[in-house]
């Protein structure tokens, strides 16, 4: 499974983002790579191993035995930030494609503007998509402002407040609120066996709800 957070980690890097944006063109050997961006080759090697174990792109031998490089499938990382909540996701998509055999009498005989055409269309559709998407986000924000401030009129501090706000994304364990809240977990733990007496938190097994 993708960890989200190494990969955004992996991203932050720079150089290790031009090589997948060089990648996504076409296959390269590393040695191309290094010119092409004007990085060491040693340095072009060890971005490749990191984005390698974690799956973004690929090694492959061709006739010569020269080891070339390409993105190994297609993957969406995902980034939400507002002012009431924090989310990142990474999930797979379609794998990009392994076999180049038959790749350029295929290419040949394409209708280029057929092809443009198609692309224009899903280019609409994705604008579409995240016009959608752009209100959802917008109702979500004002639902949980709206929830925050009754969450606040119900907490005695503002750690309790922080906690309900925390819970309105469904359920978690003490040991995971205290990780998101960065708060010690005996003290988040307190807070909510106070909520708890008071109803406003429910505890099933190990999870916290409201």
């Amino acid at each position: 499974m993708l960890d989200p957070i190494e990969l955004l980690d992996i991203l932050g890097n720079e150089n290790r983002r031009r090589i997948l944006q060089l990648l996504s063109f076409r296959p390269f050997y590393f040695n191309e790579m290094a010119k092409r961006l004007d990085v060491g080759p040693k340095a072009v090697i060890d971005h490749l191993e990191m984005l390698e174990r974690a799956g973004l792109v690929e090694c492959y031998q061709e006739e010569g035995r020269r080891k070339y490089f390409r993105i190994a499938r297609r993957t969406v990382l995902e980034v939400a930030v507002s002012p009431h909540s924090y989310g990142v996701r990474a999930y797979l998509s379609e794998d990009a494609p392994k076999d180049d055999s038959g790749f350029e009498e295929a290419e040949a005989s394409l209708d280029l503007k057929m092809l443009k055409d198609e692309l224009l269309g899903l280019e609409k559709k994705r604008y579409e998509l995240r016009e959608l998407l752009a209100q959802i986000e917008s109702r979500e924000m004002e639902i949980k402002q709206r929830a925050s401030s009754v969450a606040g009129f119900r907490a005695e501090n503002q750690l309790e407040s922080e906690i309900m706000t925390a819970l309105l994304c469904g359920g978690a364990n003490s040991s995971e609120l205290a990780t998101r809240l960065e708060v010690p977990e005996a003290v988040v733990l307190d807070s909510l066996n106070k909520l708890k007496e008071r109803s406003a938190v429910h505890l099933r097994g190990q999870q916290w709800s409201i």
